[in-house]
């Protein structure tokens, strides 16, 4: 598809000048074709061997639930939790039995040293030390590229993945593959609708018909209370509740109050309809330039739907203290005993819907969910971290729905879905995808 011929979004909080040529679509790699990708001989002769991964922030919910399913993909992975505590090493452990042969560094992520010394002899580091909202650095993928390991991460702030793309002349010369934004969502989200653009691609060159336009992008996204993922989702999106939204309309950034502009989105079968509120993500501005679609937006909600309300007037409070990392750190520290309270009620499922609007007047959607979002981030930063041993991301600096990312999507995302209660459904129409749900009030709703 075509690039947007929109200008750089030089307004917003997320850009400086020095971002300028990331955002040109030549510079994020616009794909106009499904093509093959040349392996990265450094890396490609470990695809039979064993290998070495470090995970950083591995002895959390996140790294320890990729371990577990990066294991099941490779079962002769050697595995390396890196983390702040030997504690959280135990509990992670304790609460994943298939760990017990994992090696525990004492790891600090905002130290490069302490990364570098980490990923001594490692094929890959898979970054899951969260969060990334207000960070002023790039450590560990600076510290990868000064060791020649390749990396991904599971960024979900629009200001750290555009700086990650600012390393993609480094990581070239250096002959380092990374992809940045590779958790579930973004990540996963990225892929299904790059998906749906190579479908539709394909089905105009069967017909011999020209390819409509992609239009308009809408991701959408819930969890129930934490996804039992804990305190590092509470505080990322505390902090993402005090950030100015950047979507973009007919080709222009448009900037709009973080929690608003509620929509109603049906998840399907087992989820059913939820609220959701435009939030700041990063492939909101990666996928208007690399999908080179004009309008793009994406959506966030939780339940019960107190918790939106929260969240609503936390963005109302004054910016300097609430936009601190050490505030919402503490404001989750401070919920957590609530929130897991509530996700023993309310339970840890997680859902996405992406949708596209053609210039033809179709409208295509794709849908996952999963009864926990533990797991399922889990299994798709696990299918990232998989593509990337096989060898066949290319050096540079890499975002989910670049070829260049991930040259195999349909694998990829096929192991997103093999957690056992997934369900995904791939470009389909929306009356398809929907299910039978009745609206209780205060954000509640319960399927039929």
């Amino acid at each position: 598809s075509s690039s947007s011929s929109s200008s750089a979004p030089t307004s917003h909080p997320w850009y400086h000048s020095s971002m300028a040529p990331l955002l040109a679509p030549s510079r994020l790699g616009v794909s106009t074709c499904r093509r093959p990708i040349t392996p990265t001989a450094t890396f490609a002769a470990s695809r039979e061997a064993a290998s070495r991964v470090v995970i950083l922030g591995g002895t959390g919910r996140v790294g320890a639930s990729t371990a577990v399913n990066l294991l099941n993909l490779r079962p002769n992975v050697e595995l390396v939790l890196a983390g702040r505590s030997r504690e959280n090493y135990a509990r992670a452990l304790d609460e994943n039995p298939t760990l017990a042969n994992a090696m525990f560094l004492q790891t600090d992520a905002d130290d490069k040293a302490s990364v570098k010394s980490a990923i001594d002899g490692a094929d890959l580091l898979v970054h899951c030390a969260g969060p990334f909202q207000r960070l002023e650095h790039c450590h560990p993928l600076d510290a990868c590229i000064e060791k020649g390991v390749p990396y991904v991460d599971v960024a979900d702030d629009t200001e750290y993945t555009m700086r990650c793309r600012g390393r993609a002349d480094a990581a070239k010369e250096a002959n380092v593959p990374a992809v940045t934004s590779a958790g579930i969502f973004p990540g996963a989200s990225n892929v299904m609708a790059a998906d749906m653009l190579d479908e539709r691609r394909a089905a105009a060159e069967e017909s011999g018909e020209d390819m409509p336009t992609p239009e308009r992008l809408l991701f959408s996204y819930f969890t129930a209370g934490s996804g039992g993922v804990g305190t590092t989702i509470l505080a990322s999106t505390f902090l993402l509740a005090t950030e100015d939204v950047t979507c973009f309309k007919d080709g222009e950034p448009v900037t709009v109050d973080p929690v608003s502009n509620r929509r109603v989105v049906d998840f399907g079968k087992g989820v059913g309809s939820r609220e959701v509120f435009l939030y700041n993500l990063p492939e909101v501005a990666t996928c208007h330039e690399t999908l080179g679609i004009p309008s793009v937006s994406a959506r966030f909600g939780t339940s019960p739907g107190i918790w939106n309300g929260a969240m609503l007037l936390l963005s109302k409070l004054p910016r300097p203290v609430s936009r601190s990392r050490a505030f919402a750190g503490a404001m989750a520290a401070l919920s957590d005993p609530i929130v897991r309270l509530v996700d023993k009620i309310e339970g840890e499922k997680v859902a996405m819907r992406v949708e596209i609007e053609w210039s033809d007047g179709a409208v295509t959607c794709s849908l996952f969910n999963h009864p926990s979002l533990r797991t399922a981030v889990g299994a798709a930063t696990a299918a990232f971290a998989d593509a990337a041993l096989a060898g066949d991301t290319p050096a540079g600096v890499w975002v989910p729905e670049q070829t260049e990312a991930v040259p195999l999507r349909k694998d990829l995302l096929e192991k997103c879905a093999a957690p056992i209660g997934a369900i995904m459904i791939l470009g389909k129409s929306p009356w398809r995808l929907g299910s039978d749900s009745v609206q209780l009030g205060m954000g509640l709703y319960v399927d039929r």
